[in-house]
């Protein structure tokens, strides 16, 4: 058997992997049988300081509008590397909406994903604001 465990916090994680080696240690014995669990952590949870997901959104807000900025689908229990970034240093997780009006949704990291080539302007746009507010510079004209 296999699958993954998301969480939003460590602790959390930890007793949920705790509790599985229980739970099959203890059925296995049950059934006079031996059960070896190897679990394997491969990401910390994905959290974001309050600070700079304030930061986000209201450039967000400000650039794009408040009728693109929501927060209806959070949180998520992404497994994501950049999970690895924010242990180090505060940052935010953020989505920039790429799903072109029209079409149905689709998961990334499947095969009929197909990234909005249209918005890489869009995000290319957003992090030279992201860079000019953090910095107090005017880069775009």
């Amino acid at each position: 058997m296999q699958g993954t465990i998301r969480s939003y916090s460590q602790e959390v994680r930890d007793r949920v992997t705790q509790r599985i080696k229980t739970i099959a240690t203890e059925v296995a014995k049950a059934m006079e049988c031996d059960a070896e669990c190897d679990i394997v952590t491969l990401y910390p949870e994905v959290s974001n300081p309050p600070t700079e997901t304030q930061h986000i959104k209201r450039l967000a807000t400000k650039w794009f509008g408040p009728q693109h900025v929501s927060e209806d689908d959070l949180p998520i229990t992404a497994s994501e590397d950049f999970s690895y970034f924010l242990h180090e240093k505060p940052g935010c997780f953020f989505a920039l909406g790429t799903m072109k009006p029209g079409t149905k949704p689709r998961t990334l990291h499947t095969s009929d994903y197909d990234f909005n080539d249209d918005m890489v302007a869009t995000g290319g746009y957003f992090w030279v604001k992201l860079v000019e507010d953090r910095l107090e510079v005017n880069l775009l004209k």
